[in-house]
C-alpha cells in the first residue's frame, strides 16, 4: 500500500513537472512562477491577488503576509518583508523583553510581520490610487498603506463603531477584509467577512465600521468586494447573492436582487453604467444601465469565478476554479475558456492593457498573458 502511494505521488509530481514549464494551449498564457512543490525555494503560500503598475513593475500577495515583487514583467520575483505589527506595537518604553520595549527581534517585540504571538495574517487585496498611494488589506482586520509606490508599508487602524461594552471598550475589527476603494482624497470604504463595512474620512489613516460575528446556528454573510462608480453611488457584493447599493456615499445601503443566490466574488465597472460581477458556478452578470438591471452572460463555465477585470468596454478576463481563465473581446457577449496547467484555484487577475494580464493561484503559481 505504501509503495502504491509513493508511486502515485511520483506520477503526480512528474505530471506537474511537465506542466510547470508549459505554455497554455492558446500560446498566450505562460507560467512565470511554478507551484510551491516544484519550485522548492522555501517561499510558500497561497497567492490571492496581483497588481501591476505598468508592464514591468508588479506585486502579488498571499498567505502569512507574503508579498513578492517584480521589476521585469514577472520573469523573476523577490520576497519583500513587511512589518505588519499594529500601530504602536514594539514602542512601549520600558517594556519587558518580548513585550514591546525595543526593536523587533531584539527582545522588544515579535519579529516584523508577526504580532500577538502568531504568524502574519493573509493578504487578500491590492488597491492603488496612483503610482505612489496604495493599500493592501487582509485577514484579522489588516490594512496596510504605502505612500512611496510600495517601497514601504505601514499598518493602519481598523476598529468597531459599536458602543463600548465591559472592560474591553471598542474593539478592533478582526474580519477578513476583501475589497477596498477610496472615493476621494479623504473618504474610502472597505468590505469584508461577517458583513463588515469600514469607512475612512482621514485619508486611510483610521477605519471605523461594523462587523457582525455569527453565533452557532447562524448564517455568516461575507462581503467579497465593492465598487463605487461615483462619490455617491456604489455597490457591495457577497455571499448568497448579496448585492447592496448606495446612492448617498455609503450612509445607507439598499439590498438589490441580482436574480441569483450564488456567492458573488468579483465586481468591475468601466464607467457609471457598464459593469460586471463574477461568481459561483461560472456566473457572470452584466449591466449597461448603472445596475438598474443585471443580465447573465453565457460563459459555458462550471467553475467558481473569483475575480474579474476589464481594460475597456470590450476586453476583459475572469479567473477561477481549476485554473480556468475566461477571456472576452466583445464586452462579454462571448467568453473563451482556457486553463493554466494544474488544478488549483485562480484567485486574482489584473491587466494593464488588452495585451498584458497576470493571474495568481492558491498553489503559489503566477501566470502572465501576452498577446502574440
Amino acid at each position: 500500500m505504501v509503495r502504491t502511494m509513493i508511486t502515485l505521488f511520483g506520477i503526480l509530481i512528474g505530471v506537474a513537472f511537465l506542466f510547470s514549464y508549459a505554455t497554455v494551449s492558446d500560446a498566450d498564457w505562460t507560467v512565470l512562477r511554478e507551484d510551491d512543490i516544484l519550485r522548492g525555494d522555501g517561499i510558500d503560500g497561497m497567492l490571492h491577488d496581483v497588481y501591476f503598475m505598468d508592464n514591468q513593475n508588479g506585486l502579488v500577495v498571499g498567505d502569512n503576509g507574503l508579498m513578492l515583487v517584480t521589476t521585469d514583467g514577472g520573469t523573476t520575483w523577490e520576497k519583500m518583508e513587511i512589518d505588519m505589527r499594529p500601530p504602536g506595537a514594539g514602542q512601549r518604553p520600558g517594556g519587558r523583553p518580548g513585550a514591546g520595549g525595543g526593536p523587533p527581534g531584539e527582545g522588544g517585540g515579535p519579529p516584523a510581520g508577526m504580532f500577538g504571538g502568531g504568524g502574519a495574517p493573509p493578504l487578500y487585496n491590492i488597491y492603488f490610487i496612483d503610482e505612489n498611494l496604495g493599500y493592501i488589506i487582509g485577514g484579522r482586520g489588516t490594512i496596510l498603506k504605502t505612500e512611496d509606490g510600495g517601497k514601504t508599508w505601514a499598518r493602519k487602524v481598523a476598529r468597531s463603531d459599536a458602543p463600548a461594552t465591559g472592560r474591553r471598550g471598542r474593539g478592533g475589527i478582526r474580519a477578513n477584509l476583501m475589497g477596498i476603494q477610496m472615493i476621494s482624497d479623504t473618504t474610502g470604504f472597505i468590505a469584508g467577512s461577517e458583513n463588515t463595512i469600514l469607512k475612512t474620512t482621514d485619508g486611510g489613516e483610521t477605519w471605523v465600521g461594523s462587523s457582525e460575528r455569527a453565533r452557532v446556528g447562524e448564517t455568516r454573510n461575507n462581503l467579497e468586494g465593492l465598487w463605487f462608480v461615483s462619490p455617491t453611488t456604489g455597490w457591495v457584493i457577497g455571499s448568497f447573492g448579496t448585492l447592496m447599493h448606495t446612492t448617498d456615499g455609503g450612509e445607507t445601503w439598499e439590498k438589490r436582487d441580482p436574480g441569483f443566490d450564488n456567492n458573488l466574488f468579483g465586481i468591475y465597472f468601466i464607467d457609471e453604467n457598464t459593469g460586471w460581477i463574477s461568481g459561483q458556478e461560472g456566473l457572470i452578470l452584466h449591466t449597461t444601465d448603472g445596475g438598474a438591471t443585471w443580465n447573465q452572460q453565457e460563459t459555458e463555465s462550471y467553475d467558481d469565478l473569483h475575480d474579474i477585470t476589464f481594460v475597456d468596454a470590450m476586453v476583459g478576463w475572469a479567473v477561477g476554479g481549476f485554473n480556468s481563465v475566461l477571456h472576452t473581446t466583445d464586452g462579454g457577449k462571448t467568453w473563451t475558456i482556457s486553463n493554466i496547467p494544474g488544478a488549483a484555484n485562480l484567485k486574482g487577475v489584473h491587466a494593464t492593457d488588452q495585451n498584458n494580464c497576470w493571474t495568481v493561484n492558491d498553489w503559489g503559481v503566477i501566470a502572465g498573458y501576452k498577446a502574440q
